[in-house]
């Protein structure tokens, strides 16, 4: 069986029900486990054991693998179990139980396993199943399975980890933009911005780093034909990627009407065309820097009408890394941005909550799924 627990299920629908698993855990409540004191082969000793009871039983279908992709590079931030898309975590004594998670956001709409049925698999998909040892007895009191959204109405957030926020976009998916008959992929505004937007264009009144005017923001589907449909073929300045970056912000203010100067250009704010909500991006790479602010976790960027990162707008140009020709352009709000794309990291990174040991302590004997 091993490596077989490496393979995602067949499809989302095939993940077997978190309280059938936690009643075929139950088996190891009172089940003897030494601690040997090295964290990494404990940890994988009762990942192993998880394992081991979860192969009695009939695990989801395998996904064969010309129909998924593993969206993150190396595999980082996908659940070790990801047959069954669990994580295992060992609980031991303390005050407060200090849960880190890895590579991935919890609670996130970040896509793990893309499959080419349409239907993913997402980080706020993963079950963490909590393995409670008592040390001085060496035995398993209990195994509780919780879900990230359980966890963070139970607990609290998860810590935001700070570094740098980059967009992998494949050539899979520039392949099937290029192929598509406008070159463009666009999604709808979001639900709340549905209300402030305008789909009829007038001449912008205000500089573009003002605040915007509700109401008076152009749709994605204005900007659509507006914009991003009359930048395939414009070619960018070729020099570094923060000077096209501003050449591409001047085409795209031009195409709207705005004046456009040194100093605005050089604004440095976010979204980088405010009036708008707009953020203009160029991707000649695989990855996209999105700098300090990133849709993969909601924060707040207009407190009027509390609109976040999920609402701003997305416009990335897909250009030829040679040329410096746009051949794609994605425009998509950020909350879209999760749903066909995957967020990377330069480097590793963990999520962190504490989670008091009393909780733990109330379900010695059981083997249970998001307590009441």
């Amino acid at each position: 069986m091993k490596g077989e627990y490496k393979i995602p299920p067949k499809s989302v629908s095939n993940l077997t029900n978190p309280k059938v698993l936690a009643d075929r855990l139950k088996e190891l409540v009172g089940v003897k486990f030494i601690l040997s004191g090295k964290t990494r082969t404990d940890g994988s000793n009762a990942r192993k054991l998880i394992e081991k009871t979860l192969g009695k039983y009939d695990l989801p279908e395998k996904c064969p693998k010309c129909e998924y992709e593993v969206v993150p590079p190396r595999g980082k931030g996908i659940p070790k179990i990801t047959r069954e898309f669990i994580d295992t975590y060992i609980v031991t004594t303390g005050k407060s139980y200090n849960l880190q998670v890895w590579n991935r956001i919890p609670a996130s709409k970040t896509l793990l396993i893309k499959y080419e049925s349409g239907k993913s698999l997402y980080c706020n998909d993963v079950r963490f199943v909590f393995v409670r040892i008592i040390p001085s007895k060496k035995v398993i009191a209990s195994i509780i399975i919780l879900t990230d959204d359980y966890i963070e109405t139970k607990f609290g957030k998860f810590g935001k980890p700070t570094f740098k926020h980059q967009l992998l976009i494949s050539s899979k998916v520039r392949e099937k933009i290029y192929k598509s008959e406008t070159r463009v992929l666009s999604y709808d505004d979001t639900k709340k911005l549905s209300y402030l937007i305008t789909h009829k264009y007038k001449p912008p009144n205000l500089p573009m780093v003002q605040e915007p005017e509700f109401e008076k923001l152009y749709s994605i589907e204005l900007l659509n034909e507006m914009v991003a449909k009359k930048l395939i073929g414009q070619k960018l300045y070729f020099g570094a990627t923060k000077n096209r970056g501003q050449a591409l912000e001047r085409l795209v203010l031009n195409l709207l009407g705005y004046e456009t100067n040194k100093k605005s250009l050089l604004y440095g704010a976010f979204p980088d065309i405010r009036n708008q909500l707009l953020e203009v991006k160029v991707q000649d790479s695989p990855t996209v820097d999105l700098g300090k602010f990133s849709p993969e976790v909601e924060e707040i960027v207009i407190e009027e009408n509390n609109l976040t990162t999920f609402d701003v707008r997305y416009l990335i140009a897909l250009t030829n890394e040679k040329t410096g020709i746009i051949e794609g352009i994605i425009l998509a709000p950020g909350e879209k941005l999760g749903d066909a794309f995957s967020y990377v990291s330069d480097k590793s990174y963990k999520c962190q909550r504490a989670i008091p040991m009393n909780y733990f302590e109330k379900y010695a004997g059981l083997s249970i799924f998001n307590p009441d």
